[in-house]
């Protein structure tokens, strides 16, 4: 017992020169960052910029996009009305509705290659939010516009056919789950 208090006797001016001395106020927790490399930064930024022009033509064809879907629903709908709905089946707007399919096409596909083809050189983690929502709605739009590109000359050649009814109503049903995948993808995101 005598050999610890000597012990802690010697010791104990030990501890009192530690607490006299100043602690640092100032001390990190994690490592120092890494200093950027100036060239590599300004890679980042360039394709960060035209990362952004992309997507920012790719948003004004999205309202283009669902201008032409909504156009072109319209005048199938009513061609299907003229056709098979007691309309006198007159004609009167096949070739506004084919003419606008191949228009909304057209845009679709030159807007989703904005978005395909914009650099992305920040890294991103999936996970389920309004930029997932608008990509799954745009997929099953593309699905959907491919189906009516298939769709459309199988009814043309049906001609005078009685399947060709049952064709026309399988092709308004895919334009109108197309128009409302391409209305969600264009909702989420602007509002």
């Amino acid at each position: 017992m005598v050999a610890l208090l000597a012990i802690a006797l010697l010791a104990a001016p030990v501890q009192i020169a530690l607490a006299d001395q100043p602690q640092p106020e100032d001390f990190e927790l994690l490592p120092p960052e890494k200093k950027a490399d100036p060239q590599a930064q300004k890679k980042l930024e360039h394709e960060l910029e035209v990362r952004r022009k992309m997507l920012q033509l790719h948003q004004l064809g999205g309202f283009l996009t669902l201008a032409s879907v909504s156009t072109t629903t319209i005048l199938g709908q009513l061609n299907y009305a003229d056709k098979y709905g007691g309309g006198g089946d007159s004609g009167r707007y096949y070739e506004w509705h084919k003419w606008a399919g191949f228009t909304t096409a057209f845009i679709f596909a030159a807007t989703a290659t904005l978005s395909v083809f914009a650099p992305s050189p920040l890294e991103k983690r999936i996970r389920f939010d309004t930029a997932t929502v608008h990509k799954v709605s745009m997929a099953v739009a593309a699905a959907g516009m491919l189906a009516q590109i298939v769709l459309g000359p199988i009814i043309a050649s049906k001609e005078g056919e009685i399947s060709q009814r049952d064709w026309a109503l399988a092709h308004q049903i895919v334009g109108y789950t197309t128009l409302v995948a391409t209305t969600t993808g264009a909702v989420v995101l602007t509002f």
